[in-house]
Order: structure tokens, then C-alpha cells, then sequence
């Protein structure tokens, strides 16, 4: 039966949670933990047959089915859900000897996320957020990104028409600066800073960071082939790939090789991208990295005489060598107190001045020599400056990222 009135799917500022369980009492606990602690319309089921006739209906944001039901299982349950509605994120409830076909469930069905029993109010929470953002990221990505490929279509018809042309530069600009993270996560005895330069309007660089659910940082930085409109796209998905892989507890090379994999599968065959992935861990101080093709990062120590740079190496991400997998080399290294971290894409490294010498041959060394005496946005708009200055102005502009961790 269903427990709360459909017809508040039209209040549209509200996100829509479908339960699905067998037991009343996971039904009344979940529908009380969200309708205390959210502002979610939430349906409740106790059969999925009568919740799939719901939902054709009546649209939804998010789902949690139980794995164990006596009329449809929760992997058949979900399999349905995902024909009507394949954005939405599909959760499943399982018991602890229901993980390994739950572990099965992402890949086949592409569950989004598992939660044993008994759960934790907090991450439950914190996975319906982190699902139903995904959604309605991923929704408006489709919906620009088709917008971008309709104006691409139409561009040599646009040729004579600049003002038509530079709005949806601009549209493509703004959906690309919306990708980028909006604020740092706040950690006590750490600052973060980063910067972004597309070489055009838009650009084929990205970042992101996100705070996981056990407190630690995780970060990525990459860098698409090519520039303009083609590269921005990529950077769309990178962020879902980011997004749908960063959260699953794997270890970081693994989650590497499954952002790998989906960008394979979605990107042409002629882009590739160069990424790097780190996990902070803040409370250790210790940082893991995985480099797939980025420059190597560079540690900033207070006395120390030159750049210590930490050399980990790795395939491009997204591309497919038959016989191999994702062959991303890890590194950990720990981080003391005044140290920074710092992350960048060959915009920096590869500006070559005019005599041919890139600024990574030793301008850049002299440059961050006084780095540590200024404050750590200060650093990278400094960074960055100096890497445009120093480029000859008959090099083809570049792209520009930099992000960088300290530890105060």
C-alpha cells in the first residue's frame, strides 16, 4: 500500500524517494528517518509490482529496494525500474550474506549503491543526496550536451551570425564552470586552492573534489586531448565517471581502471585523457596518487633546495590495449606540517618560451623557490601567471589547471 499521497509529486522543488520492502517495519523506519531528517516525498511499497505500477505514473528520484522479496526480487525490481527510469539512482538493502550478488548487481543492473542491514541513518542519508545530485547532474549534462551538438551541427549555418554563435559559447562555457567544484572541503589544519584557465572559451581541462563519506579528500585533475567544444564534452563525462566511482570503497587504482573503462566506452575513439586521482587522507596525513599521463606532482617543502617531485606514471585514461588493463602506477606519500601538494596539467609544465625551453626546464623551479612565503592561492595565480608570461605568443595557448593541498 502506499503510505504517503502521490499527489505531492507536484510540489516541483521536492525530490521524490521510492521504498520498496517486504517488512513494515524497514518500511516505517526509513519513511520516519526522511520525512524527520528531509524534505523528500517518500512512497512506500511492500510490493513491487504494485510500486512499478506506481511509477509509471507518478515519477520518482531515487529507489531502495530490499534484495529478498517473496513476490520480485530486489535485483529484478530494480532491473524494471531502470527500463522506465535508467537515471535514477537504485539502491539496494541487503544482508551481510547477500554481498557478493549485491557486489554482482552494480555491474549487471548498474545498482548505484548497496547498504547492508542494519543501516546507518547518517549514510543512508548521505547516499540518497550524493545519488539523487548524480541524477540531476547527469540530466542536465544530457540536456546541455544536446543542446552543444545541435549548435555544432548547425555551426557553419551560425558562421555569419557571430552573435548567435558567442551566446552558446557562452552556455557551453557557464554548463562547463558548473562541472567545477563550487567551494573546498573544510578541514581543520588544511587549505586547498585550485585554478582553472581554459585556453578558449572552453577548454578540455577539468578538476573536482569531493569529501567521502569517512572524512577523506579525494581529488582528480585531467587533462582531454584537444581544445574547444569536443574536449569540453569530455570533461561531462569525466565528472560522472569521477562521481560513479569515488564512492565505492575500491581500492584507488581499481577506481582508476573503472573511470578508465567508462571513459573508453564513451568517448570517440580519437580523445584520450590524462588524469590523475589522489586520496587524502587527513587525519594520517597521507596522500595516495595515480597518475595516468599528468605531469608529476610536486611536493613544496620549507628549506628543502629544489622541487621533490613524486614519480608515478600511468596509462591515458580511456584508452583500450587489447591483452592489458589499466595499467596506472600508486604512490603514497605523507604530508608534514607547511608541505604543499601540487597538481597540474602540461599547460603549466609544457608553455615553451621563445628559445624553445619549456617552463617546466627550470622556470618553474625558480619560480616556486618563494612559494611557501605566500598564501596558497596566491600560489597558483602566480603559477599560472608566470606560465602564460613565459610562453611564446606563437605557441598555440594551452589549457591551465593547477590544484594544491597544504597542510598548516
Amino acid at each position: 500500500m502506499v503510505n504517503d499521497t502521490l499527489t505531492h509529486r507536484n510540489v516541483s522543488h521536492r525530490h521524490t524517494v521510492l521504498i520498496v520492502d517486504d517488512e513494515d517495519i524497514v518500511l516505517s523506519s526509513l519513511r520516519t528517518l526522511l520525512q524527520m531528517d528531509t524534505d523528500y516525498n517518500v512512497l512506500t511499497f511492500r510490493s513491487p509490482t504494485e510500486a512499478l505500477n506506481a511509477i509509471q505514473r507518478h515519477p520518482i528520484d531515487a529507489v531502495i529496494s530490499d534484495f529478498l522479496m517473496p513476490e520480485l526480487s530486489g535485483l529484478d525490481f530494480l532491473a524494471e525500474v531502470k527500463k522506465l527510469y535508467p537515471t535514477v539512482p537504485r539502491i539496494l538493502l541487503t544482508g551481510y550474506a547477500d554481498k557478493g550478488n549485491a557486489i554482482k548487481a552494480i555491474n549487471e543492473i548498474g545498482l548505484y549503491q548497496y547498504i547492508e542491514k542494519p543501516w546507518e541513518n547518517e549514510h543512508i542519508k548521505m547516499v540518497l543526496r550524493n545519488g539523487i545530485q548524480n541524477k540531476t547532474l547527469e540530466e542536465t549534462l544530457q540536456l546541455k550536451l544536446k543542446e552543444l551538438d545541435e549548435s555544432v551541427r548547425s555551426c557553419d549555418a551560425l558562421a555569419n551570425r557571430e552573435g548567435i554563435l558567442r551566446q552558446e559559447l557562452n552556455l557551453a562555457q557557464q554548463v562547463q564552470r558548473n562541472l567545477l567544484p563550487k567551494s573546498f572541503p573544510l578541514v581543520e589544519g588544511y587549505r586547498f586552492a585550485a585554478i582553472f584557465r581554459p585556453a578558449l572559451e572552453i577548454g578540455g581541462d577539468f578538476y573536482d573534489i569531493q569529501t567521502l563519506p569517512d572524512g577523506r579528500i579525494a581529488v582528480l585533475v585531467a587533462d582531454a586531448t584537444g581544445h574547444g567544444i569536443q574536449a569540453a564534452l569530455s570533461t561531462a563525462l569525466l565528472k560522472f565517471a569521477f562521481a560513479t566511482t569515488i564512492y565505492s570503497g575500491k581500492p584507488l587504482t581499481e577506481i582508476a581502471a573503472a573511470m578508465s573503462d567508462i571513459l573508453h566506452k564513451g568517448l570517440p575513439e580519437s580523445i584520450f585523457v590524462a588524469g590523475l586521482v589522489a586520496i587524502l587522507d587527513t587525519a594520517a596525513r597521507k596522500v595516495q596518487i595515480v597518475n595516468a599521463g599528468l605531469p608529476h606532482p610536486i611536493l613544496l617543502r620549507p628549506g628543502a633546495c629544489c622541487l621533490e617531485r613524486v614519480p608515478v606514471n600511468g596509462l591515458f585514461l580511456g584508452v583500450d590495449i587489447p591483452g592489458t588493463t589499466f595499467p596506472g602506477e600508486s604512490a603514497e606519500i605523507e604530508l608534514k606540517p607547511g608541505e604543499r601538494l601540487l597538481f597540474y596539467t602540461d599547460g603549466v609544465s609544457e608553455a615553451a618560451g621563445a628559445d624553445g625551453s619549456q617552463f617546466d626546464d627550470g622556470a618553474m623551479a625558480e619560480h616556486l623557490g618563494t612559494a611557501l612565503s605566500t598564501s596558497i592561492d596566491e600560489m597558483v595565480e602566480r603559477l599560472a601567471d608566470s606560465a602564460v608570461t613565459y610562453r611564446d605568443d606563437r605557441q598555440e595557448p594551452d589549457d591551465i589547471t593547477i590544484v594544491a593541498i597544504e597542510v598548516v
